[in-house]
């Protein structure tokens, strides 16, 4: 891969955050049946995110490769956890309830958004390791 495509694919993340953000204060100004319909939007993103990593991941054989699939099915897992106890939770109608849900909701964003930035900080040293591995390679062949 080259450099750019590297800094392209780079690029992408801050793109997507910098719409998260903006989505995420327009979301203030919004109802509790449009906020549970982007909340759905936005899972199905998710969704459709973790489905195109996997069908990635199950392309490569390396032990990179198989290591970020044991951690995609363990962030899969932990999702699918989360999604059924916050379902369960919503059926509950009480203030005391929902304000209990509200909190395991907010929590489980605040971990989401400390595993992205771990992400990040992994996906940048990979990507300035990988660069740093071609310039070796192209300085033995000179």
């Amino acid at each position: 891969m080259a450099d750019t495509d590297l800094h392209n694919q780079f690029k992408k993340i801050s793109d997507k955050a910098k719409a998260a953000t903006d989505e995420l204060q327009a979301a203030s100004q919004r109802t509790r049946d449009q906020l549970e319909a982007d909340a759905a939007k936005a899972r199905d993103r998710a969704s459709a995110a973790a489905d195109k990593l996997k069908e990635k991941s199950q392309g490569g054989h390396s032990k990179a490769s198989s290591e970020w699939q044991d951690i995609r099915g363990k962030w899969q897992a932990h999702v699918a956890q989360v999604r059924t106890k916050v379902k369960e939770k919503k059926e509950h109608v009480d203030a005391k309830a929902a304000d209990a849900d509200a909190n395991i909701a907010l929590s489980y964003a605040l971990d989401a958004i400390d595993f992205a930035q771990a992400a990040i900080d992994e996906a940048e040293y990979a990507s300035l390791d990988a660069l740093s591995a071609r310039a070796a390679a192209d300085s033995l062949r000179s």
